[in-house]
C-alpha cells in the first residue's frame, strides 16, 4: 500500500500542457512479488488538431473511452498513432475507428491493412522526419533507436520537449502502491535496471542476445541533439529525470546480456 509522504497522482495525468497520460496496467508476477507494469498512450491536444500515440490495451477501452473523451473536452480526435503493430499499441483502434468517424490511422502502416482492411481510406503513412501540424505544436516522427518490429516508429513533440518512445524505457512498479500515476521521481524507491527486467525479457527479447553498447550510444547522440524534458513510455511510467534513467535502462539492457 501507498507509504505515508509519498505523492499521489491519479490518472489521467496532464503531463505538459495539452498532453496526457493514461493506462491499463497489468498484473505480473516477478517471482513472489506481484508487480504492475503500464500498458499506456498519451493525448496531445493542439490548438487545431489532436493526436492519440498508442492505444493502450483493449480490456481498458471502457474507461478509456470516457477518459479520452473528457480530456477531448467535446472536440473530435483527429489522429491515432500507433508506435507499432502489438495490442498495447494499436489494440483499440477498431472503437476509436467507429467513436470517431474522420480520425486517420498515422505512422509507419506497413501490415495494418491486415487489421484494419476497411480503413484504408483513413490511412495516412508518415516517415521518420515527417510531421503533424496540431496548431500550436507538433508532432514530429522520430527514429525508434530501441525498437521491436521493423516499422516501430517514435514521436517526438519538439514544442513540450516530450519523446514518446513505445517500447523503450521499461520499468515496473508497485502492484497496489498507488504508483500507477507517479513520475520516475515520485517512486518511493529509485527505479533499478532489475526493474526493468520484467518488461525487458517480454517486449525487448532480442536484448538477450545482442550487444546494447551502440545502441544506447545512437540514443544519447540523438538525446543530445534534440531537447527532451520528458520521456513518455508505454511500459513504465513518465519519466522526467531522462539522463538519470537512460542510465538506467543502458545498465537493464546488459543485464538481460548477462553483462552486469
Amino acid at each position: 500500500m501507498r507509504q505515508p509522504g509519498h505523492p499521489i497522482a491519479t490518472l489521467p495525468r496532464e503531463i505538459a500542457p495539452g498532453t496526457w497520460w493514461f493506462s491499463t496496467c497489468l498484473d505480473v508476477r516477478d517471482g513472489e512479488r506481484m508487480l504492475h507494469n503500464h500498458n499506456s498512450c498519451f493525448l496531445a491536444i493542439g490548438s487545431k488538431k489532436s493526436v492519440l500515440i498508442d492505444t493502450a490495451m483493449p480490456f481498458g477501452w471502457p474507461r478509456l473511452r470516457e477518459e479520452i473523451g473528457r480530456a477531448l473536452g467535446g472536440r473530435p480526435l483527429d489522429y491515432v498513432f500507433p508506435t507499432h503493430p502489438e495490442s498495447p499499441h494499436m489494440g483499440n483502434i477498431e472503437p476509436l475507428l467507429d467513436l470517431y468517424p474522420r480520425m486517420q490511422i498515422v505512422g509507419d502502416l506497413r501490415n495494418y491493412h491486415l487489421y484494419f482492411p476497411k480503413a484504408l481510406s483513413r490511412f495516412r503513412t508518415l516517415r521518420e522526419g515527417d510531421e503533424l501540424d496540431l496548431g500550436d505544436r507538433r508532432l514530429v516522427m522520430a527514429p525508434a533507436i530501441v525498437h521491436d518490429l521493423p516499422n516501430t516508429l517514435w514521436a517526438y513533440d519538439p514544442d513540450r520537449q516530450i519523446l514518446f518512445v513505445g517500447d523503450a524505457y521499461p520499468y515496473t512498479h508497485e502492484h497496489e502502491g498507488d504508483q500507477c500515476g507517479l513520475y520516475s521521481t515520485e517512486l518511493p524507491t529509485p527505479i533499478r535496471p532489475e526493474d526493468t527486467s520484467t518488461v525487458i525479457s517480454r517486449a525487448l527479447n532480442w536484448a538477450r542476445h545482442v550487444d546494447a553498447t551502440p545502441i544506447i550510444d545512437k540514443l544519447r547522440a540523438w538525446l543530445a541533439a534534440h531537447p527532451v524534458r520528458i520521456i513518455a513510455p508505454a511500459h513504465g511510467g513518465v519519466i522526467v529525470n531522462p539522463e538519470e534513467i537512460t542510465d538506467v535502462f543502458e545498465r537493464g539492457l546488459q543485464r538481460a546480456r548477462g553483462l552486469a
